[in-house]
């Protein structure tokens, strides 16, 4: 066995120290990199959700999962209806200055039917006075001119706002952030128009798009329309 001199293994413990240092270093390197990550003021948290919504969903396996256990599933035939709904959502983030900062195109069809139209809306995403992040819906006035977009996003590179009518800010998306996921609500009965109040709620999480909505009546709360007794439609992404 040979014998270290005094002066070799004090430097072999150098060494192993340094390296030691070293290791501690990159640990505490790459946990401030995953806190600096996180998203934590509004214009992060935007960010965020632009990065976050942009893709193809479906909730097919939630579909498959509620026929499988004997669930009712609503069809463009309406058996089944006020069961669950088949849906594919696209959003697509356009670049359209004149509408927007942060603009997305979506739309939705049900059944793996693209010309069964769900819901086609431009979404503008801002941050309001009061810190808060918004989603403003605005549908379109032509209903058949952009549907397919979602494959050809060029067509909408001419969109203007006369094209387009936004809802009511009594109707925007309020945005707060829980965990991982971007809950995303109407404020209680404000948007209500006549005797009906409309209530639309989005969950949104790095890979899962999930949305709820209703119909209800202002003075009694009784619903008017849902589908699947309001829970919320899972959809995965698949692009």
């Amino acid at each position: 066995m040979k014998i270290l001199s005094q002066k070799q293994a004090f430097a072999m413990v150098a060494l192993i120290f340094f390296t030691a240092c070293k290791e501690v270093k990159k640990a505490e390197v790459d946990t401030q990199e995953v806190i600096e990550k996180i998203a934590t003021t509004p214009e992060e948290q935007l960010a965020e959700i632009m990065k976050f919504w942009p893709g193809k969903y479906n909730n097919d396996k939630q579909i498959a999962e509620a026929k499988a256990a004997g669930e009712a599933v609503w069809q463009l035939d309406d058996t089944g209806k006020d069961g669950w709904l088949q849906i594919e959502s696209h959003y697509i983030k356009i670049d359209n200055p004149a509408i927007g900062e942060n603009v997305l195109y979506v739309e939705e069809y049900r059944d793996h039917q693209p010309d069964s139209i769900y819901r086609q809306r431009i979404y503008t995403l801002d941050i309001d006075s009061t810190q808060t992040i918004r989603v403003k819906m605005w549908p379109f006035k032509d209903k058949k001119k952009f549907i397919g977009a979602w494959k050809n996003p060029q067509m909408l590179d001419s969109l203007t706002v006369e094209e387009i009518s936004a809802y009511p800010a009594i109707c925007d998306l309020i945005v707060q952030k829980e965990g991982n996921a971007y809950n995303m609500n109407m404020n209680g009965k404000d948007c209500a128009f006549g005797n009906s109040v409309f209530n639309y709620q989005v969950r949104l999480t790095k890979d899962v798009f999930a949305y709820r909505d209703k119909i209800t009546t202002l003075d009694t709360g009784e619903i008017i329309s849902t589908a699947a007794g309001y829970a919320y439609h899972n959809l995965d992404r698949i692009e």
